[in-house]
């Protein structure tokens, strides 16, 4: 039996980091648990804080527990500092998986599949890691790693050696998340909505969990890593499993992440008909061409309060550029069709995608003050490791930097230099500009939490 330890990447920049519980790191623990390993999961914010004024993550070591595996998840903007604390862990084996990773080492980009960008790690594993991690604690268990592990990846000196990533697993017969070992319980807050059924809510006392009832995205939004990706779904008796045991836990209120609830209409009924059974309100994400109005009448009457919509922009254009399938049309009508349900609709929206001009933006601004979405968050674009325009860049007239890396790890948007890409259409410094002048505006005419809400 290993003793493993699971934390995610820091991530200073959520405005409350302790409301994005990680559900890849609770899936990793509830499988390594049932094949009898010794599994634990740390907040990572917990063992770190951010010097602000330095600009500098410090990790705090006393607090690092020693362990035969640590397996750390991360993302293109924390990649670097979940690299500072494996560097310092007191662990046999370091490993490393999550989006960057596989996106990386399975994408087209030679130059950034080197040590140099996965420092402090003996290992990395590409794909959803259930079955690998479990076989690497086995192995490890041994005292010997089998370098025959599907999707286990590691360097020879400065070679990469690459095992092909395992198929996708069947979600519908995977165990249940480790909820159980979530660090800190669950915590209260992240919903807007006051009222529900005519009834006030006292929203700070709502504690919040956390749910994947599907895995995938069928869309083929070239901003986005998950696009054109296979739909696989949990069985209702697993869902009506971990709701169950979120409720037992004092969870009385739900984020449902996947990437369209809606996407089955009669599946999505009955999703709402058990989230209601066991008292909870709850939020979710949409597409606007899914809007059925009798579809969110229904989901209002079960609990549903709130619902995301990647909007992305208000510049017909402009989503074609991005290949959304939407039109501005169509979003303003599925905003509207939402909150004439009562159910508070807010929208996602990007600045920055290549071909983006000042026009366009005045066309985002125009649309958003027609509509008047509940709330907006409105986010910069960065090319991601896995999206279309980070694997094929010159299709879009643009040039992905020696550091992209690093910039976007000290991403910050409210300084341009920390922004990857040069357009050809507008400098910088004109879009940061752009930025804050549209972020101004919609903080006073609409309303805004926090960006990375």
């Amino acid at each position: 039996m290993a003793k493993v330890i699971l934390a995610g990447g820091p991530s200073f920049s959520l405005t409350d980091p302790s409301l994005h519980v990680s559900l890849g790191l609770l899936y990793l623990a509830g499988t390594l648990r049932e094949a009898g390993h010794d599994v634990k999961i740390v907040d990572c914010h917990r063992l770190t804080s951010w010097d602000a004024d330095r600009h500098e993550l410090i990790v705090h070591e006393d607090k690092l527990e020693p362990c035969d595996v640590l397996g750390l998840s991360a993302v293109t903007p924390n990649i670097d500092a979940a690299s500072q604390l494996a560097k310092v862990w007191p662990a046999k084996y370091k490993v490393v998986g999550g989006p960057h990773v596989t996106y990386i080492l399975d994408g087209p980009h030679d130059r950034f599949k080197t040590r140099k960008y996965f420092q402090g790690f003996d290992y990395m594993m590409v794909g959803e890691c259930e079955r690998t991690l479990v076989d690497f604690c086995n192995s490890a268990d041994t005292g010997k790693i089998d370098h025959n592990i599907q999707g286990l990846c590691f360097f020879i000196e400065n070679l990469l050696w690459k095992n092909p990533a395992p198929p996708f697993p069947e979600v519908d017969t995977l165990p249940p998340p480790a909820y159980d070992l979530w660090e800190g319980a669950f915590h209260k807050g992240g919903l807007l909505v006051k009222t529900f059924g005519g009834k006030a809510i006292d929203k700070a006392e709502r504690t919040v969990g956390s749910l994947f009832t599907a895995r995938g995205c069928p869309y083929g939004c070239y901003f986005c890593a998950d696009a054109r990706t296979k739909l696989r779904e949990e069985t209702f008796d697993q869902i009506e499993h971990e709701v169950k045991t979120l409720a037992s836990l004092g969870v009385t209120s739900l984020r449902i992440w996947d990437d369209t609830i809606t996407i089955k209409e009669k599946r999505c009924r009955q999703l709402a008909d058990l989230f209601y059974d066991y008292g909870m309100i709850w939020k979710g994400w949409s597409r606007v061409n899914l809007t059925n109005p009798e579809l969110f009448r229904y989901l209002a009457s079960k609990g549903c309060t709130e619902m995301g919509f990647g909007v992305e922009h208000g510049s017909a254009r402009m989503l074609k550029a991005m290949n959304k399938g939407t039109t501005p049309e169509a979003n303003e009508l599925g905003i509207k069709l939402c909150q004439d349900a009562g159910v508070l609709a807010r929208s996602y929206l990007i600045i920055g995608f290549p071909g983006e001009t000042h026009e366009s933006i005045e066309e985002m601004q125009q649309w958003l003050d027609n509509v008047r979405p509940n709330a907006a968050s409105l986010h910069i674009f960065q090319p991601y490791p896995g999206s279309d325009v980070w694997k094929y860049p010159d299709k879009f007239s643009v040039t992905l930097p020696e550091d992209a890396f690093s910039k976007m790890w000290e991403f910050d948007d409210n300084n341009p230099s920390t922004f990857v890409l040069d357009l050809p259409t507008m400098t910088r410094q004109e879009l940061f500009e752009e930025r804050q002048r549209l972020l101004a505006w919609i903080t006073s005419t609409i309303s805004l939490r926090a960006v990375n809400a």
